[in-house]
């Protein structure tokens, strides 16, 4: 750093200083904005569609975001159907119990159902391999 020996000098380099502190608030300003719009729901389901390829082709993560969804997906519409709109506690209350019992249901059932699934799944696809050979 150059020494400084006037008022003038000093000025300037106080001025300098204080430009380079504002040119790096508001480039810390600007990396906060893109980071907080990178973690909307939305850029995040972005995300997940474009790297839906590499999901679909793992089977655990395939079966925890099924797990998940249907476990969301049951949650919400038990909250909705039993609380609605109320704040009554006894209507919170309860739907949190059958909310819990509804979501343990559906895990026991689930490995079952998925086993049909697939079953079914593969029987159309014999099908329509069967029906395109025919014609």
């Amino acid at each position: 750093m150059l020494k400084i020996s006037n008022a003038a000098e000093l000025k300037a380099s106080i001025r300098e200083l204080e430009l380079k502190t504002q040119r790096q608030e508001q480039a810390l300003k600007d990396n906060a904005r893109s980071t907080v719009r990178s973690f909307r729901p939305v850029n995040l389901l972005k995300i997940a569609l474009v790297n839906a390829k590499k999901i679909a082709e793992t089977r655990d993560i395939r079966t925890t975001a099924l797990t998940t969804l249907i476990g969301l997906g049951s949650g919400y519409i038990t909250r909705k159907i039993v609380v609605g709109k109320s704040r009554n506690i006894f209507r919170r209350t309860l739907a949190t119990a059958v909310q819990a019992a509804l979501t343990k249901f559906v895990f026991k059932r689930l490995p079952g159902w998925q086993q049909q699934t697939t079953r079914l799944i593969t029987n159309v696809k014999r099908s329509r391999r069967h029906n395109q050979s025919d014609n």
